[in-house]
């Protein structure tokens, strides 16, 4: 028996009730009825739509598959963009609060009733086997697989439907396509703050939009976030809304009324996909939060204290739910927001987890101080980010690896070009040393690090060879006379340095690697080159120039090979000397040093005739000095003259060093390999290396005669093919032997 309770949705009339079901309808008329009207009046939202341009477009490629699926996190506005998408024109199911089943869901919101003794999967299937439908599941992340094992039969039973799904994670059914939604650009994301700001505050206007540009990307670009702070601007600056974001999980809580509540705030928002992790992957969450930008597979590992293979597991299971986001080969990383949210979940665990983060990194220790000199490599290098939170928690909790840590930093850092910034960590550092090797070490960098700011380099390296002394260990001594010797050079004290270089060398030649010792025969060239001694200088780069070639990692034979186009360009061997400088970028281009190879090359622009260029390369080069080493004088004189007679030759050459200054390090060094004049009359080098062609010598033979590596005889030789359009070495022989 049936009781007349509840109204129709349609005419109102009463409907009735049993004890499995109520009707939305009291007729199928009125059912009809309704699905017309959903059908032919599309839904209008309430406020502007702003940005995703470019993302309809490309939804427009997928319109024809069968299951299309916007995937991403929290708040960054999938429900809204399959809205605009569909144009209102869609059947939606709304599924986060579903209670009774997705099919039962899906036929209540189609106005399809229940059968008696029929599955409502089967009478779904049946009532729209013959209908054309685009139908919008909207949140299906809760009930994901109770989604695909509807999805797939519905979709073979019904030819005529197309579903557009919104979930943070993929339904993983055959045939889905994926369609990833991404934070907003930062112009969009701009625009969405004010006019969500304004609409709360008429009239208001924002003259700084770099201070919005900087408070959206705090706030991950994400649309409910920006929304719900903008809410905030009737009591907050934008400058103190951007100052207090740390807490904007307790801040961002002021959603539209009528907006689901997973919606209200940004704190619910990221809540609702914590609560339906795992254990195992609330425990990662958790862990991953404390490490601000991205890590890799190594540092979660050591984060979550599980194996590898458990620890990948779980990474791919959080990108799946939105909760991770690949941020490059092999790297991971959480938006701000959800990093925020993990470490409150963490709380007092968080100085555990970080703990063992930091063991992780001070196992590199042995191989960091494995040579003489050492040497920064993967993984030190990409997890520079995470060092330092593992260094600040070694200085709070005064750890006893904070110098190792600190000093491992230090030397990444300073690899890439931060070199203020690890004088002043490794300086607070040190002062805790109680290992006085462990000083001795972190003296000798300091020295290197302080460059010619008074005389605190050299103060630093007289300690470190003192300690040196007092140790009795050549290795360590042989470090600190390196290091105090470099700043005699700095001073131009180039004799004094000579003397503790030939020291150092003594030192290591009985046990050291020849890299090593390489290392400080490139250091005594350097200095013989200042002093004048060129051939003394020439011969020691000519032996180490294979040794480097076959042993050096990149960075430093970059260094190396800079110092060797110096000399190239000392002689006026031009193209040599470019040659030289262009294998030093190529080689590794994100260190100090390449600020004085981005000059050199200004420097052989500007005798090749090209001020321009020559402008660009010196203005890129001085923007990055800055905070950097301090120029050495006498090259620095000749940059300067360069500059001085390319503003002679050149109306308006501040506006070409204006564009050098504004280029990017990444930019810069494009330009530097890319825009290279090459003369088409044979340099005094190339027709030096035809004559000895024509008179039968070898490559290897040529090399030895001019002092040259074999490698660089081939590249005279290549030239000399392109520039004569000559093809063979017997075409090089007769054009020499006949005198060109």
């Amino acid at each position: 028996m049936a009781d007349q309770v509840g109204t129709c949705a349609t005419c109102g009339a009463a409907t009735a009730t049993s004890r499995r079901r109520q009707a939305r309808y009291c007729s199928n008329a009125c059912r009809q009825r309704a699905y017309r009207q959903r059908a032919n009046e599309p839904l209008t939202a309430l406020d502007s739509f702003i940005g995703r341009d470019a993302e309809l477009e490309r939804l427009t490629e997928f319109a024809d598959a069968r299951v299309l699926t916007l995937v991403g996190p929290a708040g960054v506005g999938k429900s809204r963009l399959a809205e605009e998408f569909t144009d209102g024109r869609a059947e939606r199911v709304e599924l986060s609060s579903v209670s009774g089943g997705v099919a039962r869901a899906c036929a209540m919101a189609l106005g399809i009733g229940e059968v008696t003794r029929e599955p409502v999967l089967s009478t779904l299937v049946h009532a729209l086997a013959g209908r054309t439908m685009l139908l919008v599941l909207d949140n299906c992340e809760r009930v994901a697989a109770e989604c695909a094992a509807l999805l797939e039969p519905l979709l073979l039973g019904c030819p005529g439907i197309r579903v557009i799904a919104t979930s943070r994670e993929p339904l993983r059914v055959p045939g889905e396509v994926l369609f990833a939604v991404q934070p907003l650009p930062i112009p969009c994301a701009v625009e969405l703050f004010a006019d969500r700001a304004r609409a709360n505050q008429l009239g208001l206007r924002f003259d700084d939009r770099d201070v919005l540009a900087t408070l959206c990307a705090r706030l991950d670009r994400l649309p409910l976030a920006i929304e719900l702070a903008a809410r905030l601007v009737t009591v907050l600056p934008v400058e103190e809304l951007l100052a207090r974001l740390d807490d904007r999980l307790e801040l961002l809580n002021r959603g539209n009324r009528t907006a689901a509540e997973r919606h209200q705030s940004l704190r619910a928002a990221i809540e609702w996909s914590y609560d339906h992790l795992s254990a195992d992957e609330q425990h990662a969450f958790r862990c991953l939060s404390p490490f601000p930008g991205s890590f890799g597979l190594d540092v979660a590992v050591a984060a979550c204290d599980l194996t590898a293979d458990r620890v990948l597991a779980l990474l791919s299971a959080l990108v799946a739910k939105s909760l991770l986001t690949f941020s490059g080969p092999g790297r991971f990383e959480q938006l701000e927001s959800v990093r925020l949210y993990g470490r409150e979940k963490l709380g007092e665990r968080s100085d555990t987890v970080v703990a063992g983060v930091a063991r992780w990194f001070a196992g590199h220790w042995p191989r960091f101080t494995s040579t003489v000199f050492p040497e920064i490599a993967d993984p030190l290098i990409t997890e520079c980010g995470n060092l330092r939170c593992a260094v600040d928690w070694a200085a709070r909790t005064a750890d006893p690896c904070y110098l190792r840590l600190a000093l491992m930093l230090s030397v990444a850092w300073r690899d890439q070009g931060q070199v203020s910034q690890g004088r002043s960590l490794l300086e607070a550092a040190v002062r805790t040393a109680a290992d006085p090797a462990e000083r001795c070490l972190a003296s000798c960098h300091l020295a290197h690090l302080a460059g010619t700011e008074s005389n605190e380099g050299m103060a630093w390296a007289e300690e470190a060879v003192a300690l040196g002394r007092e140790l009795g260990d050549p290795t360590l001594l042989a470090q600190a006379l390196n290091a105090l010797a470099g700043e005699h050079v700095r001073a131009d004290r180039d004799g004094e340095a000579r003397k503790y270089y030939e020291e150092a060398l003594a030192l290591l030649a009985p046990t050291a690697d020849p890299l090593d010792l390489a290392l400080v025969e490139h250091n005594l060239a350097w200095a013989a080159l200042r002093s004048g001694d060129a051939e003394f200088a020439d011969a020691l780069l000519a032996d180490m120039l294979p040794v480097y070639r076959r042993l050096a990692p990149p960075r430093r034979l970059a260094i190396f090979l800079h110092t060797v186009g110096v000399r190239a360009l000392q002689r006026d061997e031009v193209d040599e000397a470019a040659e030289y400088f262009l294998e030093s970028l190529r080689s590794w281009h994100t260190g100090f040093w390449v600020a004085d190879v981005l000059e050199g090359l200004g420097l052989i622009a500007h005798r090749r005739g090209d001020p321009r260029r020559a402008l660009r390369l010196v203005g890129a080069a001085s923007c990055l000095r800055e905070g950097a080493y301090a120029k050495d004088p006498v090259w620095h004189s000749e940059v300067i003259e360069a500059v001085r007679a390319s503003r002679v030759a050149l109306r308006g050459a501040d506006t070409f060093l204006a564009e050098g200054r504004k280029m990017t390090r990444e930019q810069a060094v494009a330009h530097a390999l890319a825009d290279r004049a090459e003369p088409q009359e044979l340099s005094d080098r190339e027709r030096q290396v035809v004559a000895l062609v024509a008179a039968g010598r070898t490559n290897a033979g040529i090399g030895d005669e001019l002092r040259i590596s074999r490698r660089m005889v081939e590249t005279h030789l290549q030239r000399v093919r392109r520039k004569l359009d000559l093809t063979t070495r017997a075409q090089i022989a007769d054009w020499g032997s006949t005198g060109g």
